[in-house]
């Protein structure tokens, strides 16, 4: 059974990713000590091995470093380092999968022992498979969100164009406005982008899914799934909620409590330390798959009202309006 860590528990190992940073960061003149700023830590911790940080620590220094080096484009660089230094067998196993349908069940059963950070909900339309990315474990602020997004997307476009070579296929929508460093995405990236869209989407066209890996022997992708099966298998705050609305939306605080067995009031507490509420996590889900039914599955107003049981179509539009900023006809626009 999988255990439930939140943003204050120290228990992520970032050192692959944390270490390179440092040493980015002091080659373009900026010290350890400002990168690490504010999380308590110093160098000389990170190099212990055995040292675990909370996410808390870990979303500081993202904070710092896009604050510090957003122009250099060092989650970018970053991630190419992490990706090609990976020696964990989950990762292993991702590396061996058929293909990247193969690899994303790889990764839904191994998440938490490849990137603990953020976890996606797939949806699928006529012609493609949708993965909408958000926060594991808190929500964030916008310069750690805009961190860790170009450092997943980085580490996505590196890897399909190692193991696919289709890069160009895949698109990704940014939850952000256009960033003054937009150079480091046409540097760095070959996947398409947009930015200011409602949510944080990856898209692959169908066919691309079942596009076979190169270099993969798929032997060996059960060996190392079972060598990882054992490995500590720890889930996100939010995302074991965030699992928890999935199956029942309308899942009152009370009911949410007893799940999670706390008190109502401990709960409301937990979700506030996580920087966010029961109505915010409900409004995230609805806003998400309304997206998807309108964006990507060409549903009408009426549709998605159903599906997302509401009772008039009106009070929906009233919803989604708040939701996003903009009117379910506007989101129609966008995205033709």
């Amino acid at each position: 059974m999988r255990q439930v860590f939140e943003n204050d528990s120290p228990i992520l190992v970032m050192q692959p990713l944390l270490l390179p940073l440092i040493e980015m960061a002091e080659q373009r003149g900026v010290s350890s000590h400002k990168l690490l700023k504010g999380s308590r830590l110093f160098n000389e911790d990170l190099h212990q091995p055995n040292k675990r940080v909370s996410f808390n620590q870990v979303a500081q220094i993202f904070d710092n470093a896009q604050t510090l080096l957003r122009q250099d484009g060092v989650s970018f660089l970053v991630a190419r380092h992490w990706l090609f230094s990976q020696p964990e067998a989950a990762f292993q196993a991702l590396l061996n999968s058929r293909n990247l349908l193969d690899m994303s069940r790889v990764l839904q059963v191994r998440q938490a022992q490849i990137w603990p950070l953020m976890f996606f909900q797939s949806y699928r339309s006529a012609n493609a498979h949708h993965f909408v990315v958000n926060p594991a474990i808190a929500q964030v602020s916008a310069p750690c969100m805009e961190f860790m997004a170009e450092f997943l997307i980085a580490v996505i476009d590196q890897l399909c164009r190692w193991r696919f070579d289709m890069v160009s296929h895949l698109t990704v929508k940014l939850p952000y406005t256009q960033p003054e460093h937009v150079e480091q995405y046409q540097s760095h990236l070959q996947l398409q982008y947009h930015f200011s869209q409602p949510c944080f989407m990856v898209s692959v066209p169908t066919t691309y899914m079942y596009r076979p890996q190169t270099l993969a022997l798929t032997s060996m992708r059960g060996f190392y799934l079972q060598q990882s099966k054992h490995a500590e298998a720890h889930v996100g705050f939010l995302q074991y909620v965030c699992s928890l609305l999935a199956l029942n939306p309308k899942q009152s605080a009370t009911e949410l409590s007893e799940c999670l067995g706390v008190s109502v009031a401990t709960l409301k507490r937990k979700l506030k330390a996580h920087n966010t509420s029961l109505q915010l996590l409900k409004d995230q889900l609805q806003k998400q798959q309304a997206v998807i039914h309108i964006s990507e599955r060409g549903c009408s107003n009426e549709q998605v009202a159903q599906q997302l049981d509401y009772a008039d179509v009106t009070n929906f539009r009233r919803n989604f309006k708040r939701w996003t900023g903009m009117t379910p006809s506007e989101l129609r626009k966008l995205f033709n």
